[in-house]
């Protein structure tokens, strides 16, 4: 009889521990959605095949915790409907890196490393090419993804 007691008293405070828990650490295991946002790009940046610089702001939500974001995202029209969007977060040490229109390549000004237009890495310390933001081109109107993805042999990168 006692034995059942237990049982049936450690099972009801193992459920009610569990959503205790759930409740209070819940959210901040689930995984932060990523937004589409449109954007606006120059168009004197495509007539010159040139990367356009631009902020993306942005709510975001970790947790219980909604904040306001910004990152800043190199933007350039390919074609009329592809646009390549690359991070301006450098892979080395998060560094902001710059394009150098003249010499056709990103320059990170903390360690000297380059990468060139597709964000690949030239030289220096960085160890992947710099990340890539998903776009889209709905009815003329250009969208990026918030959330950056790894660029070529990395696809399959940890963040």
């Amino acid at each position: 009889m006692e034995i059942g007691i237990y049982t049936i008293t450690g099972s009801i405070a193992a459920v009610c521990s569990l959503a205790l828990a759930r409740f209070t650490v819940g959210k901040s295991f689930e995984k932060k959605k990523s937004r589409w946002i449109e954007v606006e790009l120059d168009d004197n940046a495509y007539q010159n095949k040139g990367f356009d610089r631009l902020v993306l702001e942005y709510e975001q939500k970790d947790g219980w915790l909604t904040t306001s974001a910004k990152s800043l995202a190199y933007v350039k029209r390919v074609k009329a409907d592809e646009i390549i969007a690359i991070s301006a977060t450098c892979t080395h040490l998060g560094c902001i890196v710059t394009w150098n229109e003249e010499e056709n390549y990103f320059k990170c000004p903390c360690h000297d490393g380059r990468f060139d237009a597709d964000g690949k890495v030239i030289s220096g310390p960085p160890p992947r090419p710099l990340r890539r933001h998903n776009t889209r081109v709905e009815q003329g109107k250009i969208y990026l993804d918030t959330e950056t993805v790894p660029y070529g042999d990395y696809t399959n990168e940890r963040v």
